[in-house]
């Protein structure tokens, strides 16, 4: 269905340039890019700019372009290349980046003083800070399909799309990567 609204959007778009079709599009998916952007960039700044940028460049390859597939995997790839970007504009400079930058406090409702919903929620929050911060020390691909899948719940094939692979090695790269991760959470463990 979703697949189906995205096509009539698209039309839309390129057909009318229609406006309000766009901003369908764009609040369809702007939380979830941004939040994307924001887990691999060094400021929320950095990570609006980006997120921004990808909805630019996305109208502008609507435009232009014959066919499109499928949007979600289109923006993903869009933004990925502009982290990318990013980055090489950055090289030389001292920079540091981590999944801990992602902020914990989303996580769950309530007032942490709250006797036992309280510890729980600040043991979730304090359980997804080490999650991410051993995402962050994986290679880069697989932090990007961990995020894709787990984050931001894309199937294997539109995984496969942002990362230029086919479904099956998407899948195969999100186990290994999913492996490579408890190594790590064991490693840590076994250091405390």
């Amino acid at each position: 269905m979703n697949q189906l609204v995205d096509q009539y959007l698209l039309y839309r778009i390129r057909a009318k340039r229609d406006p309000e079709a766009f901003a369908r599009l764009y609040d369809r998916y702007v939380t979830a890019i941004y939040r994307f952007v924001y887990l691999k960039l060094p400021s929320k700044e950095a990570a609006e700019d980006v997120a921004s940028e990808t909805f630019l460049r996305a109208w502008q390859y609507i435009q232009r372009a014959e066919q499109i597939e499928n949007v979600r995997a289109l923006l993903y790839k869009i933004a990925r290349n502009l982290i990318a970007d990013h980055y090489r504009k950055q090289e030389g400079k001292e920079m540091s980046v981590t999944f801990s930058t992602f902020e914990t406090s989303d996580v769950g409702e309530g007032d942490p003083g709250d006797n036992e919903a309280g510890r729980l929620l600040i043991e979730a929050r304090a359980d997804i800070a080490l999650i991410l911060e051993h995402i962050s020390r994986l290679k880069e691909d697989f932090q990007d399909v961990l995020t894709l899948r787990l984050i931001d719940d894309l199937s294997f094939s539109d995984i496969g799309s942002v990362l230029g692979k086919t479904s099956g090695n998407a899948r195969v790269m999100f186990h290994r990567a999913l492996k490579a991760l408890d190594v790590l959470m064991n490693k840590s463990d076994e250091e405390r």
